[in-house]
């Protein structure tokens, strides 16, 4: 049965605790590379507005690894198809447990998000 989350560190609690430090970094990652960011929740998981208020990010937990999401992927200029996912309009990159993930990449994307303004 699905767990209605009201914040994003009862999200993460009921995370597989292999998960849980990897979605706390990734948080992290987050409200320290997007400027103004804010976060909340919606669609039952973790999402990041940037300052124009837009939800741009989300994260998701699965028992071995993390998605960190695009909600506006469209947006997004990736040439090289480094997002995954069959979602318009929203694309991820998998993060693996236990393997470091790429902070200059996925700042890249996050960089990106900064500019978009309208909530489409």
């Amino acid at each position: 049965m699905a767990h209605k989350h009201d914040t994003i560190d009862d999200y993460i609690s009921r995370c597989n605790p292999a998960v849980r430090p990897l979605l706390e970094e990734l948080r992290s990652f987050v409200l320290t590379t997007l400027p103004g960011a804010t976060e909340g929740m919606q669609y039952g998981a973790p999402i990041f507005r940037n300052a124009h208020g837009v939800p741009v990010i989300y994260l998701f937990g699965s028992e071995t690894h993390a998605n960190f999401g695009f909600l506006r992927s469209y947006d997004l200029t990736d040439p090289d198809g480094i997002l995954k996912g069959s979602g318009t309009p929203s694309k991820h990159i998998r993060v693996q447990l236990g393997k470091p993930f790429d902070k200059a990449l996925l700042s890249e994307f996050v960089r990106q998000c900064e500019t978009i303004k309208t909530k489409s």
